[in-house]
């Protein structure tokens, strides 16, 4: 398997096992090619950067009328070039770490 298919994988079984945070599937994910980024603790290191997009979250009142309508967030994640492995993830409000904290 070629590598952005491995991570795109990876990342999509760690979004259903952690359960906290959803991406919107009709986009999907996009794996971006391998590239020299500063990373959060100041490190230049050689990573993958998929961008995704999270659900958009649509309420309806009991007249089936939208009364409330949040839209989905733009969010990257992180991985290591070598290892292959997530880093973290970064989104408007912040990160998520490997292990779901924030």
């Amino acid at each position: 398997m070629i590598p952005k298919q491995q991570i795109i994988e990876t990342l999509k079984k760690w979004i259903i096992e952690t359960n906290i945070i959803s991406y919107d599937d009709r986009i999907g994910l996009d794996c971006g090619d391998k590239e020299s980024a500063v990373l959060r603790d100041g490190k230049t290191k050689e990573v993958y950067v998929v961008s995704f997009s999270t659900r958009s979250k649509i309420g309806y009142d009991e007249n089936g009328e939208i009364n409330f309508f949040v839209d989905g967030m733009l969010c990257f994640a992180y991985f290591d070039a070598e290892t292959l492995e997530l880093l973290y993830i970064h989104k408007k409000a912040g990160y998520i770490e490997v292990d779901g904290s924030y």
